[in-house]
């Protein structure tokens, strides 16, 4: 058994340090981008593979991983001075950094030599995740603020070939990515908002469940190419994504 039990655990200790030096306005306080901030965490990983047959393999893994704001969401993070991104910053206090764990399972296998196969469930789950929230009592303007928690989710299904000179993958993902706290958004020009009209200033409110906009539902890459020499190969790839939200459509 030990033969074909696999375990691996590694990790990651990140440290960024971000210093925003407002050129207009410096030396801090109300108004000012200036800011010096760190931001550090050390980040586990562990995976396990078990050979359940010579072609035919499960594994498990879980992971974590931390995101380091950035300048633009630092000097727009008060709502007191909210901004109309990209075209103003206000003052900056500190944000979060995100955090990412994640769960993954799943199967590989070869049906032959030259062709091998994989099919896995992933789910990730994002805390203190950044969004660009409606400020109160201003149209229009917003800041960036460590709202809560979203999840991507899914299934992801894989096949690579080989036959002679010819080459051949295909991979699919079915992705469901969601807000998983309420907030409320900016709804300028959306329809959904709660301006008294369509189209006009307002703003939109997001529950747990509703879908996070931008991420399609599905993905599909092809590839294939074909080896004319031992110095020439030539391939075609196509990426089609499903549908998705457009913000502020």
């Amino acid at each position: 058994i030990q033969e074909r039990l696999h375990v691996t655990i590694s990790g990651r200790y990140n440290r960024a340090h971000v210093i925003n030096q407002d050129q207009n306005n410096p030396g801090g306080g109300v108004g000012s981008l200036d800011g010096d901030y760190v931001f550090q965490r050390f980040n586990p990983a562990v995976g396990l593979t078990y050979a359940l047959a010579p072609s035919l393999t499960t594994y498990v893994g879980y992971n974590e991983g931390s995101r380091t704001p950035t300048t633009i969401e630092l000097g727009c993070a008060d709502p007191l001075s909210p901004c109309k991104l990209p075209n103003a910053m206000a003052g900056d206090p500190p944000l979060k950094q995100v955090v990412t764990k994640s769960w993954e399972a799943g199967l590989r296998g070869a049906w032959s030599k030259d062709t091998q196969w994989s099919a896995g469930v992933f789910r990730a789950q994002s805390s203190d995740d950044i969004l660009f929230v409606a400020a109160p009592n201003a149209n229009s303007f917003g800041y960036f603020k460590n709202f809560g928690k979203t999840q991507r989710q899914g299934l992801e299904l894989g096949l690579n070939s080989q036959q002679g000179a010819w080459r051949f993958a295909t991979h699919y993902t079915w992705l469901q990515a969601t807000y998983q706290s309420a907030e409320t958004l900016g709804g300028s020009a959306n329809s959904s908002s709660d301006a008294s009209s369509p189209g006009l200033d307002g703003n939109i409110a997001i529950k747990a469940g509703d879908a996070i906009p931008l991420t399609p539902k599905q993905i599909l890459k092809l590839h294939g190419d074909y080896q004319w020499n031992e110095a020439w190969r030539s391939g075609v790839g196509v990426t089609a994504f499903g549908g998705m939200y457009a913000r502020g459509n």
